[in-house]
């Protein structure tokens, strides 16, 4: 099978970074939305069981933002395997793209740059949330009953950080089986 090499290496190392822009954009449009709708729910709606509608717009900005980074790091995964360790038409390996290799053998630097999910975000604005429950002055059963989407949706952020952390090494194997190695 022959690709059509240049152009499709550079198309899809466009991908990867259009969606790496995206992913902060989409975050700051969200939060923003989502602080809008709370001060609305807080101001107009001061019921425990309306704390969902905001929930519900944190909850689409992280499912609008977790696909294309789950998304881009596949992608990468592939350029490592298909372009960087297999070698391009005829020319040694040493001289093929590397950018891929090098950022996984690179790994993270702590303390460095933001989180891909941006998770601490979600779990913060998840909390804070849960103003919307307290201001009414609730019943006993109401906070414990509105806990249990917002737990729930801190569940699926960290499950999706863990996700995360494991999915280059799953699919790099992966990848690397595809390709017949």
């Amino acid at each position: 099978m022959r690709r059509h090499d240049s152009s499709e290496y550079l198309v899809l190392r466009r991908t990867i970074a259009q969606r790496g822009a995206l992913r902060p954009i989409l975050l700051v449009i969200g939060i923003v939305g989502w602080a809008l709708v709370l001060t609305a729910v807080v101001a107009w709606l001061p019921y425990p069981l309306a704390s969902i509608i905001p929930l519900i717009v944190i909850a689409s900005t992280f499912e609008a933002i977790r696909p294309l980074h789950f998304g881009a790091e596949r992608i990468g995964r592939y350029l490592q395997v298909f372009y960087e360790e297999a070698g391009e038409a005829g020319r040694p390996l040493g001289d093929t793209p590397a950018w891929e290799r090098v950022a996984m053998q690179f790994g993270t630097v702590p303390g460095v740059g933001g989180h891909p999910l941006f998770v601490p975000v979600f779990a913060f604005a998840t909390i804070t949330n849960y103003i919307a429950v307290i201001i009414p002055g609730p019943l006993p059963i109401e906070l414990a009953a509105m806990a249990v989407p917002h737990v729930a949706l801190l569940g699926w952020c960290f499950a999706a950080d863990r996700a995360m952390r494991r999915q280059r090494e799953i699919e790099l194997a992966r990848m690397r089986e595809l390709a017949g190695r």
